[in-house]
């Protein structure tokens, strides 16, 4: 009786072996897949990678003391074969299928530099450039790196504007650096506020904690050492809503018989639109002022990108380099959208050995 032949591999056998052996956990594999494919499991994993044990002949994960998988040698052979076999499908994917309206996705606040943007590519190219706003959960942190980069993955978004994304097949470009500022009584008499007199000194109006910018500021307090005996008294109020914001902060000004001054603590480029001059800016913007939180010299600061599929890296670089004109027209104004634009700008690799 003849032996009977392995089934032959595809590309999605080979894909949910690159994601087993970057996430070295079946069920963190099989979300991973489920986000570009749907409808994967633990088993469907399971099942894809002894379909390539059978055809190579050996086995290629051993699972280590800690319950985490990782590659035998052979294993290591297969998955760069495998890397190639998923870039190849890709490449021909993007040349057969080469989409004639590219779609952007991003929030609110990076409207000023998309719509500059849109504007140069209309002139040179005609509408090439559709643009979806995040929902509000989509633009929290940890959901950022869910759905909006499953879309990306999947096709359905073509770049996507936030944090460096540093997954396999995709390739992050940064745009700017916002700092935090901190909207202050125009009498304040210093051009930036110290962290530590942000946490003693004054209550703050606050984008919620699933937000990066309050992240960062709420890091930056405990890596610091600053005392915070009452981390709740210091909060004026949480909202998503900057507007809303602004407006409390400039009817209150400061609540009669506190010691505590009332600020507003945003990124530079959501608070662009509110600043003097500015579309949103309005009749009492000049009773204030924005200055960059700083500590011990050290301002915080926090890194925007556009991220895009590696597949696409030729044919977006229009968009890029329209997304980035963008970007430093605003930081030729007298209200720029970062502290420090940057000059010119590194693409972030992804994470390949």
């Amino acid at each position: 009786m003849t032996k009977q032949r392995p089934k032959p591999l595809d590309e999605w056998d080979f894909r949910a072996f690159i994601a087993l052996a970057e996430e070295r956990s079946y069920e963190d594999a099989a979300r991973r897949m489920a986000g570009l494919h749907g409808g994967y499991s633990r088993q469907s994993v399971q099942h894809r990678i002894g379909k390539i044990e059978n055809y190579v002949g050996e086995p290629l994960v051993r699972r280590n003391v800690d319950r985490r998988y990782l590659l035998t040698p052979a294993g290591e052979r297969v998955l760069q074969i495998a890397r190639q076999v998923v870039a190849l499908h890709e490449r021909i994917g993007s040349a057969a299928a080469q989409p004639t309206v590219w779609t952007l996705a991003c929030g609110p606040h990076h409207t000023q530099f998309v719509a500059l943007a849109e504007d140069r590519l209309r002139t040179a190219e005609g509408d090439k450039l559709r643009v979806e706003y995040l929902s509000q959960p989509n633009r929290a942190e940890h959901q950022f790196f869910g759905d909006p980069v499953d879309r990306l993955l999947r096709n359905e978004f073509h770049l996507i504007i936030g944090p460096a994304v540093r997954r396999p097949g995709l390739r992050s470009t940064p745009l700017y650096e916002a700092r935090l500022e901190a909207m202050i009584d125009r009498d304040y008499p210093g051009d930036r506020l110290a962290l530590a007199d942000l946490v003693r000194d004054y209550e703050a109006f606050l984008q919620p904690r699933d937000v990066r910018a309050r992240r960062v500021l709420e890091d930056a307090i405990a890596a610091a050492g600053i005392p915070d005996p009452d981390p709740a008294g210091r909060v004026a109020m949480e909202t998503y809503e900057t507007a809303t914001s602004v407006i409390r902060l400039q009817s209150e000004r400061r609540r009669p018989g506190h010691g505590r001054g009332r600020i507003l603590v945003v990124p530079s480029d959501v608070a662009l639109p509110y600043k003097v001059g500015m579309v949103f800016g309005g009749r009492e913007a000049d009773r204030f002022k924005w200055v960059p939180i700083h500590d011990g010299g050290a301002t915080l600061r926090m890194e925007t990108c556009v991220t895009i599929r590696d597949a696409h890296q030729t044919a977006l670089r229009p968009v890029i380099d329209a997304l980035r004109a963008g970007v430093h027209h605003l930081d030729l104004g007298p209200q720029g959208i970062s502290g420090a634009p940057l000059t010119f700008a590194t693409p972030i690799p992804s994470q390949r050995t």
